[in-house]
Protein backbone atom coordinates (compact mmCIF):
# COMPACT_ATOMS: atom_id res chain seq x y z
CA UNK A 1 0.00 0.00 0.00
CA UNK A 2 1.29 3.45 -0.96
CA UNK A 3 1.14 5.56 2.20
CA UNK A 4 1.18 8.83 0.25
CA UNK A 5 4.43 10.05 1.79
CA UNK A 6 6.38 10.67 -1.42
CA UNK A 7 8.27 13.99 -1.14
CA UNK A 8 6.73 14.70 2.27
CA UNK A 9 9.21 16.32 4.67
CA UNK A 10 9.74 14.65 8.04
CA UNK A 11 11.76 15.39 11.18
CA UNK A 12 12.59 12.39 13.37
CA UNK A 13 14.17 12.76 16.79
CA UNK A 14 16.53 10.18 18.25
CA UNK A 15 17.29 9.07 14.72
CA UNK A 16 20.79 7.69 15.23
CA UNK A 17 19.61 4.21 16.22
CA UNK A 18 16.73 2.18 17.65
CA UNK A 19 13.14 3.14 17.00
CA UNK A 20 14.02 6.58 15.61
CA UNK A 21 16.36 5.15 13.00
CA UNK A 22 13.81 2.49 12.06
CA UNK A 23 11.09 5.13 11.62
CA UNK A 24 13.34 7.30 9.46
CA UNK A 25 14.24 4.27 7.33
CA UNK A 26 10.57 3.39 6.88
CA UNK A 27 9.57 6.94 5.93
CA UNK A 28 12.40 7.11 3.40
CA UNK A 29 11.26 3.80 1.93
CA UNK A 30 7.91 5.50 1.27
CA UNK A 31 9.60 8.35 -0.60
CA UNK A 32 9.77 10.94 2.19
CA UNK A 33 12.56 13.49 2.69
CA UNK A 34 13.87 13.03 6.22
CA UNK A 35 15.88 14.94 8.81
CA UNK A 36 17.21 12.88 11.69
CA UNK A 37 18.91 14.30 14.74
CA UNK A 38 20.49 13.13 17.99
CA UNK A 39 23.06 14.41 20.45
CA UNK A 40 26.17 12.49 19.40
CA UNK A 41 27.67 13.88 16.19
CA UNK A 42 29.52 10.68 15.24
CA UNK A 43 26.47 8.46 15.67
CA UNK A 44 24.12 10.73 13.75
CA UNK A 45 26.68 11.14 10.96
CA UNK A 46 27.02 7.38 10.67
CA UNK A 47 23.24 6.86 10.69
CA UNK A 48 22.67 9.55 8.07
CA UNK A 49 25.42 8.05 5.94
CA UNK A 50 23.80 4.61 6.04
CA UNK A 51 20.42 6.02 5.08
CA UNK A 52 21.91 8.21 2.36
CA UNK A 53 23.71 5.21 0.90
CA UNK A 54 20.39 3.39 0.72
CA UNK A 55 18.08 6.18 -0.43
CA UNK A 56 20.30 8.99 -1.76
CA UNK A 57 22.12 11.89 -0.11
CA UNK A 58 19.59 14.41 -1.41
CA UNK A 59 16.83 12.82 0.68
CA UNK A 60 18.55 12.66 4.06
CA UNK A 61 19.77 15.32 6.49
CA UNK A 62 21.57 14.34 9.68
CA UNK A 63 22.10 16.88 12.46
CA UNK A 64 23.76 16.77 15.87
CA UNK A 65 21.33 18.43 18.26
CA UNK A 66 20.21 18.14 21.88
CA UNK A 67 16.45 17.77 22.28
CA UNK A 68 16.57 19.56 25.65
CA UNK A 69 18.04 22.69 24.02
CA UNK A 70 15.45 25.06 22.53
CA UNK A 71 18.00 26.70 20.24
CA UNK A 72 19.05 23.31 18.87
CA UNK A 73 15.43 22.42 18.09
CA UNK A 74 14.95 25.74 16.29
CA UNK A 75 18.10 24.98 14.30
CA UNK A 76 16.81 21.53 13.33
CA UNK A 77 13.62 23.01 11.91
CA UNK A 78 15.42 25.88 10.17
CA UNK A 79 17.95 23.51 8.60
CA UNK A 80 15.17 21.21 7.45
CA UNK A 81 13.20 23.89 5.62
CA UNK A 82 16.40 25.33 4.17
CA UNK A 83 17.24 21.90 2.75
CA UNK A 84 13.85 20.53 1.72
CA UNK A 85 11.54 23.55 1.35
CA UNK A 86 9.17 25.60 3.53
CA UNK A 87 6.71 22.84 4.50
CA UNK A 88 7.20 20.21 7.22
CA UNK A 89 4.63 17.42 6.96
CA UNK A 90 5.70 14.98 9.67
CA UNK A 91 7.17 15.48 13.14
CA UNK A 92 8.17 12.44 15.19
CA UNK A 93 9.29 13.17 18.75
CA UNK A 94 11.35 10.34 20.20
CA UNK A 95 14.13 10.24 22.78
CA UNK A 96 14.78 7.51 25.33
CA UNK A 97 13.27 8.06 28.75
CA UNK A 98 13.72 9.72 32.17
CA UNK A 99 16.11 8.21 34.73
CA UNK A 100 15.07 5.28 36.89
CA UNK A 101 14.81 5.96 40.62
CA UNK A 102 12.48 5.70 43.57
CA UNK A 103 10.47 8.81 44.30
CA UNK A 104 12.43 9.63 47.46
CA UNK A 105 15.65 9.59 45.43
CA UNK A 106 14.50 12.01 42.72
CA UNK A 107 15.83 15.53 43.30
CA UNK A 108 14.34 18.72 41.89
CA UNK A 109 17.22 18.82 39.42
CA UNK A 110 16.41 15.28 38.24
CA UNK A 111 12.77 16.21 37.72
CA UNK A 112 13.65 19.39 35.85
CA UNK A 113 16.08 17.60 33.55
CA UNK A 114 13.49 14.90 32.84
CA UNK A 115 10.89 17.53 31.97
CA UNK A 116 13.31 19.50 29.79
CA UNK A 117 14.55 16.45 27.94
CA UNK A 118 11.20 14.80 27.31
CA UNK A 119 8.17 17.00 27.96
CA UNK A 120 9.55 20.37 26.88
CA UNK A 121 11.25 18.66 23.94
CA UNK A 122 7.77 17.88 22.60
CA UNK A 123 6.41 21.34 23.42
CA UNK A 124 9.34 23.14 21.79
CA UNK A 125 9.45 20.88 18.75
CA UNK A 126 5.78 21.49 18.08
CA UNK A 127 6.15 25.23 18.60
CA UNK A 128 9.00 25.55 16.07
CA UNK A 129 7.53 23.11 13.54
CA UNK A 130 3.82 23.95 13.59
CA UNK A 131 4.10 27.16 11.51
CA UNK A 132 5.52 25.03 8.68
CA UNK A 133 2.59 22.57 8.86
CA UNK A 134 -0.49 24.75 8.83
CA UNK A 135 -0.49 25.54 5.09
CA UNK A 136 -0.47 21.94 3.84
CA UNK A 137 -1.45 19.94 6.92
CA UNK A 138 0.65 17.26 8.52
CA UNK A 139 1.09 14.73 11.30
CA UNK A 140 2.70 14.86 14.73
CA UNK A 141 3.58 11.55 16.36
CA UNK A 142 4.95 11.24 19.88
CA UNK A 143 6.78 8.10 20.97
CA UNK A 144 6.44 7.45 24.71
CA UNK A 145 6.86 4.48 27.02
CA UNK A 146 3.98 2.14 27.73
CA UNK A 147 5.03 2.36 31.38
CA UNK A 148 2.35 5.04 31.71
CA UNK A 149 -0.26 2.27 31.66
CA UNK A 150 1.70 -0.13 33.88
CA UNK A 151 3.47 1.93 36.57
CA UNK A 152 6.36 0.21 38.31
CA UNK A 153 8.60 0.98 41.26
CA UNK A 154 11.43 3.27 40.21
CA UNK A 155 9.57 4.58 37.17
CA UNK A 156 7.85 7.62 38.68
CA UNK A 157 9.66 10.12 36.46
CA UNK A 158 8.74 8.18 33.32
CA UNK A 159 5.09 7.78 34.30
CA UNK A 160 4.73 11.45 35.22
CA UNK A 161 6.56 12.93 32.23
CA UNK A 162 4.98 10.64 29.62
CA UNK A 163 1.53 11.24 31.12
CA UNK A 164 2.14 14.96 30.65
CA UNK A 165 3.10 14.38 27.01
CA UNK A 166 -0.10 12.39 26.40
CA UNK A 167 -2.30 15.07 27.95
CA UNK A 168 -0.54 17.77 25.95
CA UNK A 169 -0.88 15.79 22.71
CA UNK A 170 -4.62 15.22 23.16
CA UNK A 171 -5.20 18.93 23.74
CA UNK A 172 -2.99 19.82 20.79
CA UNK A 173 -5.08 17.52 18.60
CA UNK A 174 -8.14 19.57 19.50
CA UNK A 175 -6.47 22.83 18.59
CA UNK A 176 -4.88 21.92 15.25
CA UNK A 177 -7.43 19.56 13.73
CA UNK A 178 -9.02 22.25 11.59
CA UNK A 179 -5.60 22.82 9.99
CA UNK A 180 -5.64 19.22 8.74
CA UNK A 181 -2.99 18.24 11.29
CA UNK A 182 -3.21 15.00 13.24
CA UNK A 183 -1.59 14.36 16.63
CA UNK A 184 -1.15 10.81 17.90
CA UNK A 185 0.93 8.99 20.50
CA UNK A 186 2.49 5.53 20.36
CA UNK A 187 3.04 3.66 23.63
CA UNK A 188 6.15 1.54 23.21
CA UNK A 189 6.66 -1.85 24.79
CA UNK A 190 9.89 -3.88 24.72
CA UNK A 191 11.77 -3.62 21.41
CA UNK A 192 15.15 -5.02 20.42
CA UNK A 193 17.05 -1.73 20.44
CA UNK A 194 20.38 -0.47 21.80
CA UNK A 195 18.43 1.18 24.64
CA UNK A 196 17.00 -2.19 25.69
CA UNK A 197 20.47 -3.73 25.49
CA UNK A 198 21.83 -1.05 27.84
CA UNK A 199 18.99 -1.74 30.26
CA UNK A 200 19.74 -5.46 30.20
CA UNK A 201 23.45 -4.79 30.77
CA UNK A 202 22.54 -2.96 33.97
CA UNK A 203 20.18 -5.74 35.08
CA UNK A 204 21.86 -9.07 34.28
CA UNK A 205 18.98 -10.98 35.86
CA UNK A 206 16.86 -9.95 32.85
CA UNK A 207 17.07 -11.12 29.25
CA UNK A 208 15.29 -10.49 25.94
CA UNK A 209 13.90 -14.00 26.00
CA UNK A 210 12.74 -13.57 29.58
CA UNK A 211 11.01 -10.29 28.81
CA UNK A 212 9.17 -11.93 25.94
CA UNK A 213 7.93 -14.92 27.90
CA UNK A 214 5.18 -12.98 29.66
CA UNK A 215 3.87 -11.33 26.49
CA UNK A 216 1.03 -12.80 24.42
CA UNK A 217 3.32 -12.68 21.37
CA UNK A 218 6.06 -14.51 23.31
CA UNK A 219 8.90 -12.18 22.26
CA UNK A 220 10.12 -8.60 22.24
CA UNK A 221 9.37 -6.51 19.16
CA UNK A 222 11.55 -5.61 16.21
CA UNK A 223 12.10 -1.89 15.47
CA UNK A 224 10.78 -2.34 11.92
CA UNK A 225 7.44 -3.47 13.37
CA UNK A 226 7.22 -0.26 15.37
CA UNK A 227 8.21 1.77 12.31
CA UNK A 228 5.50 0.17 10.17
CA UNK A 229 2.79 1.44 12.50
CA UNK A 230 4.46 4.84 12.92
CA UNK A 231 4.60 5.38 9.15
CA UNK A 232 0.95 4.38 8.81
CA UNK A 233 -0.18 6.80 11.52
CA UNK A 234 1.54 9.76 9.85
CA UNK A 235 0.18 8.86 6.42
CA UNK A 236 -2.15 11.38 4.76
CA UNK A 237 -4.54 8.45 4.29
CA UNK A 238 -5.26 8.40 8.05
CA UNK A 239 -6.48 11.96 8.43
CA UNK A 240 -9.47 10.92 10.56
CA UNK A 241 -7.24 9.37 13.23
CA UNK A 242 -6.14 11.98 15.77
CA UNK A 243 -5.83 12.26 19.53
CA UNK A 244 -5.22 8.52 19.67
CA UNK A 245 -2.98 6.80 22.20
CA UNK A 246 -1.98 3.51 20.63
CA UNK A 247 -0.04 0.75 22.42
CA UNK A 248 2.43 -1.31 20.43
CA UNK A 249 3.71 -3.76 23.00
CA UNK A 250 3.05 -7.33 21.89
CA UNK A 251 -0.12 -7.35 23.96
CA UNK A 252 1.55 -6.45 27.27
CA UNK A 253 -1.26 -4.04 28.08
CA UNK A 254 -3.88 -6.78 28.13
CA UNK A 255 -2.08 -9.04 30.59
CA UNK A 256 0.41 -11.91 30.61
CA UNK A 257 0.29 -15.10 28.60
CA UNK A 258 1.03 -17.26 31.59
CA UNK A 259 -1.61 -19.39 33.27
CA UNK A 260 -2.48 -19.78 36.93
CA UNK A 261 -2.95 -23.38 37.92
CA UNK A 262 -5.24 -23.71 40.90
CA UNK A 263 -5.95 -26.98 42.69
CA UNK A 264 -9.33 -28.49 41.99
CA UNK A 265 -11.72 -28.89 44.87
CA UNK A 266 -12.17 -32.41 46.07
Amino acid sequence: MDLGLTDKVAIVGGGSDGLGFAIADRLLSEGALVTIFARRAEKISDAAGRLAGKYGEERVLGLAADCSDAADLDRVTASTVARFGPAVHVLVTNDGGPPIGRIAELTDDTWMRALARHFFYVVRSVRTTLPHMTAEGGSILNVVSGIVERPAIGMAASVAVWSAVIGYAKTLALEVGTHDITVNTLLSGFFDTPLLSKTLDRQPELSKAGLGIGLPMGRVGEPREFADLAATLVSPHLKFVTGAVVPIDGGAGIGTSGSLNTPSRS
